[in-house]
């Protein structure tokens, strides 16, 4: 039990550390980890925990980046999207949508990498469907980062930006995620010990991941968003398929 307790940590840690860097991630990464030790429903809503954790700490040492317009108009139809998807993990296999997800950014990283992508503005109404996406995905598979990330790439938003508004806008679905996987009894008050490694996890990992994001140029920083987009599509095909 030590040893996982040990493990768990080095992951969370790491996981906030890089989702500080490139802006998202943070929920995936623990949630492929975890799946391969534990059930993967526990482990989806303990990572709500983390990821509540994570984005609060960034919202506010960030908020000064925050760009709440985008916020807000995600969080439109966010919220009503990520009940619905919260509830249908209690009964519902959630592997198709995964395979789905990692398809989806597979596919844009091919269009990102070759150009093939036109230039178009981001509207109102996209964004607001990107919400309603976003939360339905995030309540159902534990994180729609990729939703996300996908459409602020697409908007060239500077880095600080990109992670500020980013977790800003995940703070209000974590709150629900948890307050219904905490209802359904998902998490216990046996599971304390991982509840506090994860806070500390994420408040060590978030201060690391802050003092490297100002020395990160936007170059770098483009690349490593496109890193993380590659490897955490092909760790949900492989979660989709072994589950």
């Amino acid at each position: 039990m030590d040893w996982m307790l040990g493990a768990f940590f080095v992951m969370a840690l790491f996981a906030a550390i890089l989702s500080t860097l490139a802006g998202f991630g943070s929920a995936l990464i623990l949630i492929s980890a975890t799946s391969l030790m534990f059930d993967i429903k526990w482990g989806i809503a303990l990572t709500s925990f983390f990821y509540f954790y994570n984005t609060s700490l960034k919202t506010y040492y960030l908020k000064s980046y925050i760009n709440w317009p985008l916020v807000f108009k995600l969080s439109l139809f966010s919220v009503p999207g990520v009940l619905i998807g919260a509830y249908s993990l209690l009964f519902l296999d959630a592997n198709w949508l995964v395979f789905i997800l990692a398809a989806m950014s597979l596919l844009y990283l091919v269009i990102d990498l070759f150009r093939l992508m036109p230039n178009y503005k981001v509207s109102d109404n996209v964004l607001i469907l990107t919400g309603f996406i976003y939360g339905l995905v995030s309540g159902a598979v534990g994180s729609g980062s990729l939703i996300k990330a996908l459409v602020f790439k697409q908007l060239a938003l500077k880095k600080e930006t990109f992670v500020a508004s980013m977790a800003a806008s995940a703070l209000p679905l974590n709150i629900i995620k948890i307050s219904i996987f905490t209802w359904a009894s998902l998490v216990a008050f046996e599971d304390m010990s991982y509840l506090i490694v994860l806070l500390l996890a994420s408040y060590l990992g978030t201060h690391i991941g802050k003092y490297y994001l100002s020395k990160l140029k936007q170059k770098w920083f483009d690349h490593l968003v496109r890193l993380i987009l590659l490897m955490l599509s092909i760790s949900l095909i492989f979660k989709a398929i072994s589950n």
